[in-house]
């Protein structure tokens, strides 16, 4: 099966159990399912994005946008996660104005359906986790992961209103959406901030510019880096610029293959693809004479 396939038939099952558990939920009067719903619908857009993303990475550059269209899918995250903020705030509304008003709800239907939804989602991640290298694939999958346990937050909340009864059976459910709240909150905060930063063109988070800065003086002919810039394009695709100072006066023709080095050293060691770098050399009397790359 194709990594296409696998996240179209994982947002199938995903769209599907939106729909199945805002009927159950309004059937049972269950915010924990209500909340349920509102998770499954962020894996939905989750895996929306990754498709997204295989779209337009399949897209050539054009001469009106050089980087292509990969971008969009740092929009699309962003927006996602503006969402996932707005589910967890209704689902907090729903949830304290049941726990200020407590009303009865279907233990068991809470209990089966809660118990589906977790059964489906752990299908959805063994499908996604075949293509553990793509990046968008595996964050779907850690998506659906979050929301198979959640899931089983809920039915442990069915469970212990079907058991129980007073106070505690009708409580246990809006506690139950609060607790799947958090887990959505957290992911909203995560996707949001790393957009942001993505599109603010910040350092990526598993870069160190010293530790990069101290890789390129490590290539042989480099004395010193300056106007040092790595950012990313999108989720897989970063970018450096860079001023490199190198030893005598080379010409040319000769600083061909340490360029090579240079940029074989950054795509090996730190993942950046796409390095635009300038070289430089001092004269004896301190006067910079540049090359351009």
């Amino acid at each position: 099966m194709t990594r296409t396939a696998r996240l179209g038939g994982s947002l199938l099952i995903n769209v599907l159990l939106t729909v199945g558990l805002l009927v159950a939920g309004h059937v049972a009067h269950s915010t924990g399912l209500l909340a349920d719903a509102g998770h499954n619908l962020t894996d939905a857009m989750a895996i929306a994005l990754a498709l997204v993303a295989i779209f337009f990475a399949a897209r050539p550059a054009t001469e009106r946008r050089s980087y292509g269209n990969s971008r969009m899918t740092i929009l699309a995250a962003l927006l996602n996660g503006v969402v996932l903020v707005g589910v967890t705030v209704t689902i907090c509304v729903l949830a304290v104005e049941r726990l200020l008003h407590p009303q009865p709800i279907h233990g068991a239907v809470v209990l089966v359906v809660a118990s589906l939804s977790a059964a489906a989602n752990m299908i959805v991640v063994l499908l996604l986790s075949e293509d553990h290298h793509d990046l968008n694939v595996r964050g779907a999958a850690v998506h659906a992961l979050g929301d198979a346990l959640s899931a089983l937050v809920v039915a442990t909340a069915g469970l212990i209103a079907l058991l129980a009864s007073g106070p505690v059976a009708e409580r246990v459910d809006p506690i139950a959406s609060l607790i799947v709240a958090a887990f959505i909150v957290v992911e909203g905060v995560k996707v949001t901030g790393a957009s942001l930063h993505v599109l603010l063109e910040g350092v990526p988070s598993d870069i160190d510019l010293a530790e990069v800065r101290q890789a390129l003086c490590s290539v042989e002919g480099i004395e010193e880096v300056h106007d040092l810039h790595v950012w990313s394009l999108d989720s897989e695709h970063r970018a450096l610029s860079a001023h490199l100072v190198v030893r005598g006066d080379p010409s040319l023709g000769a600083t061909a293959p340490l360029l090579t080095e240079v940029r074989a050293l950054l795509d090996e060691r730190f993942r950046i693809e796409h390095a635009t770098v300038e070289l430089e050399t001092s004269d004896a009397d301190g006067d910079d004479v540049r090359h351009h790359r």
